[in-house]
């Protein structure tokens, strides 16, 4: 695995202890980052983002897979996101699949995101979550 890869690994392991300000030992400063919510352009803005999404969040760590698949410039990361959240759940822990798409040369200029949106948050709020639940039970009947 690159030594890129690894600080970036490194970073997200305990996402809340890290200083957003540190980003841009493994982001370019024209990074693009993406997820199923956002498009950030420019790594003072994501620096912005992830100061304002730690915000209420009482855990977020992501645990790799061993093995990346590495390209020429490129890498494809599947994680499990481990997160609490007071609004979601009662605040109890929760659990996410998802993987990562990286670009990069010297650093990452291109970092999209790729989960279940439904399964991180509506899912987990309480009338919204029954609804899907119903939902989901009865189109696997079908």
């Amino acid at each position: 695995m690159s030594a890129l890869i690894e600080e970036l690994n490194e970073y997200y392991r305990d996402f809340l202890m890290q200083d957003p300000g540190s980003l841009g030992a493994f982001y370019s400063d024209n990074i693009v980052f993406c997820d199923p919510l956002h498009r950030i352009e420019g790594l003072p803005a994501l620096k912005s983002y992830f100061a304002g999404m730690s915000r209420g969040l009482a855990q977020c760590r992501f645990q790799f897979d061993d093995q990346p698949v590495l390209g020429q410039g490129n890498a494809c990361l599947s994680w499990k996101m481990h997160y609490r959240h007071k609004w979601l759940k009662g605040g109890h822990p929760l659990q996410l699949r998802g993987c990562s798409l990286l670009r990069y040369a010297d650093k990452i200029h291109y970092h999209e995101d790729f989960y279940d949106m439904g399964a991180m948050v509506y899912e987990q709020i309480p009338l919204l979550g029954s609804c899907i639940g119903l939902i989901k039970s009865r189109l696997e009947r079908s």
